[in-house]
């Protein structure tokens, strides 16, 4: 398997990690120094098996989910290996995603004749297994299953409570109207009795001031009276000398 991903880096087909970079090197560097043994098409050529049947993933492994603590930071953003290690995927001999970068260097072929050289490639290396794809697959496809249940179950309790929250503020706002019409009608009736209270002031006071106007006018005509009369004697009595002073 390692040869055939070394040859589809070479072609441009697939990128290896750094890992496998490493991996190649040292293999061909094993390769050139080790003596090539004559090889027989016996050799060179296995027949693939039959693929055995895949055992199911544990129970456990689909019940377990992302941590709650980092969905609580967003629903977004989280390492696909950190959802695997938080569902308890174990680890596997050749990862899943390694199979994925070989088919993906594969895709000129149709689906048969991709399916049999992977199955061949797997009859040809002892290193690895096609089950361990599988279930390591299975084991990953549980995990995010999982993960995507627990989404939906936080996205349900965001909705829950957004609902829970959005009544309060309208039952908020409800009794806010409530108290804010109930103080401006007992505004409005204090508005009210303060204009009354103001007319009457001032229509006592004009009262009072007409009623002034109207003593001062009797005591003007009154004391005008007075001084008429008075005005008789100095008139009629006054001596001469005291005109002339």
């Amino acid at each position: 398997m390692k040869g055939i991903l070394n040859f589809l880096a070479r072609a441009k087909l697939i990128e290896l990690s750094d890992n496998e970079r490493l991996e190649a090197a040292e293999a061909e560097q094993a390769a050139a120094s080790a003596p090539s043994p004559a090889a027989g098409p016996a050799d060179l050529y296995h027949a693939p098996e039959e693929v055995p049947g895949v055992s199911a993933p544990p129970p456990g492994a689909a019940a377990t989910g992302a941590p709650a603590e980092q969905l609580a930071g967003g629903l977004e953003g989280i390492a696909l290996s950190d959802i695997y290690a938080a569902a308890g995927v174990p680890a596997s001999p050749y990862p899943a995603e390694k199979l994925l970068r070989l088919l993906d260097g594969l895709r000129a072929m149709d689906a048969g004749t991709r399916h049999a050289a992977v199955l061949a490639m797997d009859a040809a290396d002892d290193n690895w297994q096609i089950t361990d794809c599988v279930r390591d697959a299975q084991f990953k496809i549980s995990a995010l299953d999982a993960y995507q249940r627990q989404l939906t179950g936080q996205l349900q309790n965001s909705e829950q409570q957004a609902a829970e929250a959005t009544g309060q503020i309208r039952l908020a706002l409800d009794n806010s109207t409530v108290a804010i019409r109930k103080q401006i009608a007992e505004l409005e009736q204090l508005l009210e009795r303060e204009v009354a209270r103001a007319a009457q002031e001032a229509t006592r006071v004009e009262a009072g001031l007409r009623a002034a106007r109207e003593s001062a006018t009797r005591e003007t005509r009154r004391t005008d009276a007075e001084i008429e009369r008075l005005r008789e004697i100095p008139n009629n009595f006054k001596a001469p000398d005291a005109a002339a002073q």
